[in-house]
């Protein structure tokens, strides 16, 4: 895995609250994991930012707006953001 990469999903891991992060690629490929992420959820949470931009109003589905989600468990947020070639998954 690219040193970078790690390094980036290292120190997100370990900023206070994070439980997990999880990268895939734009085909829904995991990139890497920490903590509670799962590697097998890539595609699921790639289809649900994919499917959040086309719920967005016909005047902002720009290409370079891109929406975040969370959805909330009784003690888990994760918070979804797609910036086109990547989808970051922070699990709180």
């Amino acid at each position: 895995m690219d040193e970078r990469l790690t390094a980036t999903l290292d120190s997100i891991a370990n900023t206070e609250g994070v439980k997990g992060v999880l990268l895939a690629d734009a085909n829904g490929l995991c990139l890497g994991t920490r903590g509670m992420a799962k590697a097998e959820g890539a595609a699921y949470i790639s289809s649900i930012v994919k499917h959040a931009r086309a719920l967005a109003p016909a005047d902002i589905q720009e290409r370079s707006q891109y929406p975040t989600v969370q959805l909330d468990y009784e003690n888990t947020k994760v918070i979804l953001r797609n910036e086109g070639s990547f989808t970051l998954a922070i699990f709180k």
